[in-house]
């Protein structure tokens, strides 16, 4: 009787412009003539995985996103209201996936995503691909949240980073999970000199512009959890002697700092325990040094860190395939 060849499922993690490296990851695969049976995606990692359970050669994927003009279609200035509606960022995803449903995929496909109203993950496996994708990519207080229905959706990151029990539930015999998160590098705010008390006067109006800026970016129907952490953050890059130096042009608006540090708090320490007490078989880690999540325009960099995360793995791979 021939031995039946295991099910391969694979969770791309979420992680912004790091998402890229999944192209890498898929790329050695590929090589390997190692194909997934099934695939599974948070925020960016569902950006990719439905590009290619719709169709797309990685050769196609990367084409496209080393083509791409990214400052036009993931703008980080925030608006007055605080949000980014996504318009462009949803017409992308649309020619990525073929604007296509899940049931005519080539691939089965699951998509997370954190559902705002009922304040619990939700996945999405029918319907319309884009739209479950644009939910899962919704960055609380940057992107407008996605209705579906009556429900509120944002960026699954905030439930489940990198999905591996989702591909194991769909029947997968071996799990590859690609994490894209690390440790938290430590920050901390300038020491600020006392001032005049023109300059403290300032300092204090500045401070009180802030607390209402907050409030509009954060709505009080926020779970608290999401508004703690996001005040902290906020708190920690935009504090009046900030504001300040960049009203004066000696600083720029770290609002990357901001993005990147809070996206790192909600989901690196969710992730690590979600991987330490999973059940997976190759946990796939690249190495990012400096590159950070929002470095759109270094993707072919990231694309060559998937490649090499993944060959380190793939003897490992193609053992658990022939002896399972």
């Amino acid at each position: 009787m021939k031995k039946r060849r295991p099910k391969i499922g694979l969770a791309l993690g979420a992680g912004g412009a790091r998402g890229f490296t999944h192209i890498g990851v898929l790329k050695v695969l590929e090589k390997n003539k190692i194909f997934p049976d099934y695939i599974a995606g948070t925020s960016m990692g569902a950006v990719m995985a439905a590009a290619y359970a719709a169709g797309r050669s990685t050769k196609d994927i990367e084409s496209i996103v080393m083509h791409t003009d990214w400052r036009k279609i993931v703008d980080f200035t925030i608006p007055k209201a605080g949000i980014i509606r996504g318009k462009r960022v949803k017409k992308r995803i649309r020619h990525l996936v073929f604007d296509t449903d899940f049931k005519d995929l080539k691939i089965p496909l699951k998509v997370v995503a954190y559902n705002l109203t009922k304040e619990e993950r939700v996945i999405f496996s029918k319907g319309d691909v884009t739209e479950a994708v644009r939910a899962s990519i919704s960055i609380p207080g940057i992107f407008k949240p996605v209705i579906i229905g009556k429900q509120k959706y944002v960026d699954g990151a905030l439930a489940d980073p990198t999905p591996f029990d989702v591909v194991r539930e769909m029947g997968a015999d071996i799990v590859i999970a690609v994490d894209l998160f690390s440790k938290i590098k430590s920050r901390h705010g300038p020491v600020v000199k006392k001032g005049n008390l023109f300059d403290d006067l300032k300092k204090k109006f500045i401070a009180e512009e802030l607390r209402l800026t907050k409030d509009l970016i954060f709505p009080e129907r926020w779970p608290s959890f999401l508004r703690r952490i996001f005040m902290w953050t906020f708190d920690k890059f935009l504090y009046p002697a900030k504001v300040l130096r960049i009203m004066a042009g000696k600083e720029r608006l770290p609002i990357t700092k901001v993005l990147d540090s809070t996206i790192n708090i909600l989901t690196n320490n969710l992730a690590r325990e979600r991987l330490e007490h999973g059940n997976i078989d190759i946990i796939v880690k690249p190495s990012f040094g400096k590159l950070g999540w929002s470095d759109f325009d270094k993707a072919s960099r990231f694309v060559k860190r998937g490649e090499y995360a993944m060959r380190v793995q793939i003897k490992q791979l193609k053992k658990l395939i022939r002896n399972h």
